[in-house]
């Protein structure tokens, strides 16, 4: 969303990621939550976990299918259900993450049990997270909890986004990780699109008399046209020199200037990142 008034926006205007972010009290089927001295272990089980789920699904695709139509029907179900499991581990490892941002005050704790690599980019998601739920205007950060309702092929494949993302840092210099974040908070990768009540539309929100500036006669609704009037609206606000200013420009408020930095710099940590934002929140 660009160019609204430097206020914080009600709830029904702002960011689709906030309605996967409900309280454990609103939801139907609450899920039990382990006790906090449990959580550092719960945190490393799950992040290894997700290294294992992905590495067999690399391994599985990577075999050959075999001579007869029952072999590769056979291989096909197989890589089919590895990597459904590894968008749940994803999914499994995004719950305890919440876990760690709604605990502020012990995340060194929580966070000693990773790998030192690991860290700064849980740290900084951790972070992004808090300012999204400041956001929605959430007062027990501890009870927040992710929902998975929707349906992870309603975004185009994570690979094209990256390379939109790429291609519009390579020709407005504005870093792709920003691009991504501002892409997830706005509209989970596309899958939300609008209209918000504001009138904004497309994968990064855009008001339609901004898009008359920025748009270049592409297709608001268009992933890569965009992402590109993105990096351009940026461009003119300051980046790359100075992102705070230029993220400010795009939605006037410090919560979602944390979110927004906190999500880029968990993606400047760690790419893989990328697929753990795209999946969270997701089904299927």
């Amino acid at each position: 969303m660009v160019l609204l008034p430097a206020r914080r926006l009600p709830l029904l205007l702002l960011l689709p990621v906030l309605i996967a972010a409900l309280p454990a009290t609103a939801r139907s089927l609450a899920v039990a939550r382990p006790a906090a001295n449990e959580l550092p272990r719960q945190l490393l089980g799950a992040q290894d976990r997700v290294q294992a789920a992905r590495a067999k699904a690399d391994s599985l695709r990577a075999q050959p299918a075999g001579t007869t139509p029952l072999d590769q029907m056979r291989h096909d179900a197989q890589v089919e259900r590895s990597e459904y499991d590894y968008r749940q581990a994803l999914r499994d490892e995004q719950a305890a993450i919440y876990r760690v941002a709604g605990t502020p005050g012990a995340e060194a704790t929580n966070l000693a049990s990773l790998p030192a690599e690991r860290r700064p980019a849980v740290s900084a998601a951790a972070r992004a997270l808090r300012g999204v739920w400041r956001l929605a205007g959430y007062q027990d950060l501890s009870q927040v909890q992710p929902r998975h309702n929707r349906h992870f092929p309603d975004s185009e494949p994570v690979a094209t986004l990256l390379s939109y993302y790429q291609e519009a840092q390579a020709r407005y210099g504005v870093n792709w990780s920003y691009l991504a974040a501002i892409n997830y908070v706005e509209s989970d990768f596309g899958r939300t699109n609008g209209p918000s009540s504001a009138g904004a539309l497309g994968p990064m929100q855009f008001l339609p008399s901004t898009w008359q500036e920025v748009g270049q006669g592409g297709d608001i609704m268009s992933s890569r046209d965009s992402i590109a009037a993105a990096a351009r609206y940026l461009l003119r606000a300051g980046a790359p020199a100075n992102m705070d200013r230029s993220v400010l420009a795009y939605n006037h408020d410090n919560d979602y200037l944390a979110a927004i930095s906190g999500y880029a710099e968990a993606l400047r940590s760690d790419p893989a990142w990328l697929e753990k934002l795209y999946y969270w929140n997701t089904y299927g």
